[in-house]
């Protein structure tokens, strides 16, 4: 990863990214962890500290990002969480087989390079019967949306950093052998349909 990656992109994502709409999700997904141990990939700057339930008693945060990662330590205040940061992909997660109880991730499947081996991942280290909770952004419902998701993905890699906009996420999830128990479909009203068509769920292995 280049300056921009690691420099630019960080504080960009902490400014654009916590806001009161945008956090409404966060808020709603999180509230919804039972678990007292969890997994979040996409870890970024820590924007999702404030909202875990008082249950959640330690986050391991992993993200490949070193900015982000560098940005999120500055909100860590030694609290009630226990965290450990690690810089590493998602796309081979260093955890054995059968291993976790809950796995989160919000705003991260669009920009992980390959989808299909970290959700592959997610499966092969939670526990039979663990949860994955999610809230992402994707392909839209809307053909004419959509037409429009295609044609500026590619301008959408590259200004940030990767992001992809029409990412079917329920079907890519499913594929990795997880079976979604509870989802709701959305557009967030501040954003542009392209870029604002949510899933947020929970799916168990």
């Amino acid at each position: 990863m280049g300056f921009y990656s690691n420099a630019i992109i960080p504080f960009f994502y902490d400014y654009s990214m916590d806001s009161k709409k945008i956090n409404e999700g966060r808020k709603s997904i999180l509230s919804r962890i039972a678990e007292e141990e969890i997994l979040e990939i996409g870890f970024g700057t820590g924007i999702n500290l404030k909202f875990y339930p008082q249950n959640v008693k330690r986050i391991i945060g992993i993200d490949a990002n070193k900015g982000m990662l560098q940005q999120a330590q500055k909100k860590i205040n030694n609290g009630r969480i226990e965290i450990e940061l690690l810089e590493q992909s998602s796309e081979s997660l260093p955890f054995p087989d059968n291993s976790l109880i809950a796995v989160a991730s919000t705003y991260t499947l669009c920009s992980i390079k390959n989808i299909n081996s970290a959700l592959k991942e997610i499966h092969r280290v939670l526990k039979p019967g663990g949860k994955y909770y999610f809230l992402e952004h994707g392909l839209a419902d809307n053909p004419k949306t959509q037409k429009w998701q295609h044609r500026l993905n590619p301008l959408q890699n590259i200004w940030a950093d990767g992001c992809n906009l029409n990412r079917d996420m329920k079907m890519l999830i499913t594929t990795a052998g997880l079976k979604i128990i509870d989802l709701k479909n959305y557009y967030i009203k501040r954003d542009p349909k392209i870029v604002g068509y949510m899933y947020e769920g929970i799916a168990i292995k």
